[in-house]
């Protein structure tokens, strides 16, 4: 891989799990929340941190897919709506505990199937989008940084509190 290749996704690992330039990460935002809080919908934008866990994970399990082959993630364990968002299929520990977990693990499968996928195919289309993946590839290479901040500021209980005008 590229050295400038890299650094773009070593920026998208710290916007995931790590250093985020934009503040807390994805999975840092999310660590800090327990089940009820992440199920809440009572939002700003009503929907909950946890609808868009599941969409940024259909999004990489897509990637995956979309680079590997249909069989290599095997089925998405969520059940989802057209653009990826879902509800819990139960709001306890233990299932959103196995949320974040699925959520690492998707990430670093589509880490390494973008490694896989190399710079020299960012000029083919990629499946469904009718985009080139390098197009498609900057766009996931940002997603996790936008949802991280969308829920830390969409008025989740104990992240944020509105501002008084």
């Amino acid at each position: 891989m590229s050295k400038n290749l890299s650094f773009f996704f070593d920026y998208a690992d710290g916007e995931f799990d790590g250093e985020s330039f934009n503040g807390p990460s994805l999975m840092a935002t999310l660590d800090c929340l327990t089940a009820a809080t992440a199920a809440g919908k009572d939002t700003w934008e009503g929907y909950s941190a946890w609808n868009v866990a599941i969409h940024v994970a259909y999004y990489k399990y897509y990637f995956v897919r979309a680079i590997r082959g249909q069989d290599a993630a095997g089925e998405f364990p969520y059940t989802k709506d057209k653009h990826g968002f879902g509800d819990p299929p139960e709001v306890t520990a233990e299932a959103w505990a196995e949320m974040r977990a699925y959520l690492r693990k998707i990430h670093r499968a589509v880490m390494e199937a973008l490694v896989e996928l190399g710079p020299e195919r960012f000029s083919e289309t990629m499946p469904r989008w009718d985009m080139p993946y390098g197009k498609a590839v900057a766009w996931l290479l940002n997603h996790d940084a936008y949802h991280a901040a969308q829920i830390r500021n969409m008025g989740v209980p104990g992240l944020r509190e509105k501002r008084s005008v």
